[in-house]
C-alpha cells in the first residue's frame, strides 16, 4: 500500500461526520442524476417538435457530449482549487438555471448552442462529485462507496424517463420547468454538505509540485485502459441496442424496460458488488467487466429472443456492477497529492472520448449489420483486456 496521500485523509470531525457527508453527497448525485434522466429523452421530442429534423437531433446530443467533455478537467481543477462544495453547488443551480432557455422562442437551431452549454455547466458535477467521494473515504473502502455512487447514478436511468415521461403527456415544455426543480432540490440538498472538509485539499502541495496532463494519464494509465472499452460499450449500446430490439420485435415499452432492467442489480447490489472489488482488487474487477461485456457483445447478435435478450441485459447488468466503481477506486488512489479534482476530471474526459468513439462506430457498423456492429464492440474489450496486462503495475508512492 503507498504512502496516504494528503488528500486521501479524513475530514475533521470523525467517522459519523464523514458518514453524513457521504449520506449528503449521494442523496444530491440521486436527484441530479433523476433530472438527467427525467430530461434527456424527451430532449428529441421537443426538437423534432420545433421543427428539428433526425440530424439536428444528432448534433444537438453530440453537442452534449463535447460541452460535457470540454467541461471535466477545468472543473476538476477548480473542485482542487476552490474546493468541491463550490464546484458542485454552481454547478446545479448554473445547470438548472438554463433550462428555460431551452423554450424561448428562438431558431431551433440555436438549440445545439444551448445544449453545449448546459451540458458544459453539467458536466462540472461530475469530477468534483468523484473527488469528494475519494476525500471522504479511507482508500481501502474506495470500492464500496463508489459502488454507491454509481447506484445513485443507476437510480437515474429507473425513475427519471418515467417520470419525465408522465410529465411531458401534459405538455413537452413542462419538462424543461421540473428539470430545473430537480436541480435545485438537489442543490439544496447538497448546500448541507459541510465546508470543512469540502474546501481546496492540500493547495500547498499543489503549488510546490505542479501536475501537468501527462502525469496524470501515465498514472492512471492501468484504469484508463479498462475504463475506455466500458465507456466504448456504453456509447455503443446507447447508438444501437434500441434498434436492434425493435428489429427483434420489441416494443418500445420493452426497449425502456431492458435499461431499466440493467441498471436495477447495480442498485440492488451495490454493496455486494464493492464487496467484491475490494476483495479481488480494483484492477481484477475491471478485467472481469471488461471481459463480460466484450463476450456478452459477441453473443447478442445470434440471438433472436427477446425475453432473452433483457434477461442477459439484466445479468450483464449484474455481473458488471462491480467494474466502473472499482477503476474510479483505483484512479482516486493514483491521484497525487492535491490534484483529485484533476485526475478524476482527466479519466472522465478519456471515458467521453471512449463514449463518443463506441457511438460513433458502433453506429457505421451497424449499418453492415449486427454482427459487425456488437462483434466491433467484442473486439475492442478483448485488445483492452490484452493491453490491460501490459500496462499494469502499482501507482507511484
Amino acid at each position: 500500500m503507498p504512502v496516504a496521500h494528503v488528500d486521501e485523509q479524513l475530514p475533521a470531525g470523525g467517522t459519523r461526520m464523514d458518514a453524513r457527508t457521504l449520506w449528503t453527497l449521494l442523496a444530491g448525485n440521486a436527484l441530479t442524476a433523476v433530472g438527467i434522466g427525467f430530461f434527456l429523452p424527451i430532449l428529441p421530442l421537443f426538437v423534432t417538435a420545433r421543427g428539428g429534423d433526425p440530424f439536428l437531433v444528432g448534433v444537438v446530443f453530440a453537442a452534449g457530449v463535447v460541452g460535457r467533455a470540454v467541461a471535466q478537467y477545468p472543473a476538476g481543477w477548480l473542485a482542487d482549487r476552490m474546493g468541491r462544495r463550490p464546484i458542485l453547488l454552481g454547478s446545479l443551480i448554473v445547470y438548472a438555471l438554463l433550462y428555460p432557455v431551452y423554450v424561448l422562442p428562438v431558431p431551433v437551431a440555436l438549440l445545439v448552442g444551448v445544449r453545449f452549454a448546459h451540458s458544459l455547466a453539467g458536466g462540472a458535477f461530475v469530477p468534483a462529485a468523484m473527488a469528494l467521494a475519494a476525500d471522504l473515504t479511507p482508500p481501502a473502502s474506495r470500492g464500496r462507496v463508489f459502488s454507491r455512487l454509481r447506484a445513485s447514478d443507476m437510480v437515474g436511468l429507473l425513475l427519471g424517463p418515467a417520470l419525465g415521461g408522465l410529465v411531458a403527456g401534459f405538455r413537452l415544455e413542462y419538462v424543461f420547468g421540473a428539470g430545473a426543480l430537480i436541480s435545485l432540490a438537489a442543490a439544496a440538498v447538497l448546500a448541507r454538505l459541510p465546508t470543512a472538509g469540502t474546501g481546496p485539499p492540500a493547495v500547498e502541495a499543489v503549488d510546490l509540485v505542479p501536475v501537468r496532463v501527462p502525469r496524470l494519464l501515465r498514472l492512471m494509465l492501468p484504469a484508463l485502459v479498462l475504463g475506455a472499452p466500458v465507456a466504448w460499450t456504453f456509447g455503443a449500446f446507447d447508438s444501437v441496442w434500441s434498434l436492434y430490439l425493435t428489429s427483434r420485435g420489441a416494443s418500445t415499452l420493452v426497449v425502456g424496460l431492458s435499461f431499466a432492467t440493467y441498471a436495477l442489480p447495480i442498485v440492488l447490489f451495490a454493496g455486494l458488488a464493492a464487496g467484491v472489488a475490494d476483495r479481488l482488487g480494483y484492477l481484477s474487477a475491471g478485467r472481469l467487466t471488461v471481459l463480460t461485456h466484450g463476450l456478452l457483445a459477441c453473443l447478442y447478435p445470434f440471438l433472436a429472443s427477446v425475453p432473452l435478450l433483457v434477461l442477459i441485459g439484466l445479468v450483464e447488468g449484474g455481473l458488471t456492477a462491480a467494474g466502473m466503481p472499482a477503476l474510479n477506486a483505483e484512479v482516486s488512489r493514483r491521484a497525487p497529492p492535491g490534484a483529485q479534482g484533476r485526475t478524476q476530471g482527466t479519466y472522465q474526459l478519456g471515458l467521453n472520448a471512449a463514449q463518443v468513439g463506441g457511438a460513433v462506430v458502433t453506429g457505421a457498423l451497424y449499418g453492415l449489420g449486427p454482427v459487425y456492429a456488437f462483434g466491433g464492440v467484442g473486439v475492442v474489450c478483448l485488445l483492452a483486456l490484452a493491453g490491460s496486462l501490459a500496462v499494469s503495475r502499482e501507482p507511484a508512492p
